[in-house]
């Protein structure tokens, strides 16, 4: 399950579960979709540094909450990937979309991320 670990201030700090892979997108797709479309949502920080198990159908997760952070406006960032996650992201060229920091104080930080953030956060990990 997601679980909302902050809200302050328009940033809300959710951590993903042990297993973001097939047999879970589909509970955890709506609750972080729901999450992009609270009203006091600016920046959606999702903490991966506990995953375990991850598969193609989070990344493609991943890719749909950030096509849905486009449209909504709101802030998306991957904090503290673990490497496997890590390796996923550089491998597939998502790195190059989505916003990824090396940690949650990381991606707290009031500073924008550029694409070459993306790829050192990705290689720090």
């Amino acid at each position: 399950m997601v679980t909302v670990q902050l809200r302050h201030s328009g940033v809300t700090v959710a951590r993903l579960p042990h297993v973001v892979a097939f047999e879970t997108v589909t509970e955890l797709r709506p609750r972080i979709l729901a999450l992009l479309e609270e009203s006091d949502c600016l920046h959606l920080v999702l903490d991966m540094s506990r995953i375990d198990c991850f598969d193609s159908s989070g990344l493609a997760m991943l890719l749909g909450a950030w096509h849905r952070s486009q449209a909504t406006g709101t802030a998306l960032t991957l904090a503290a990937p673990t490497p496997l996650i890590s390796r996923m992201l550089n491998i597939t060229q998502t790195i190059t979309v989505l916003s990824v920091a090396p940690s949650v104080h990381e991606a707290l930080r009031p500073h924008p991320r550029t694409q070459g953030d993306n790829a050192q956060a990705a290689d720090q990990t």
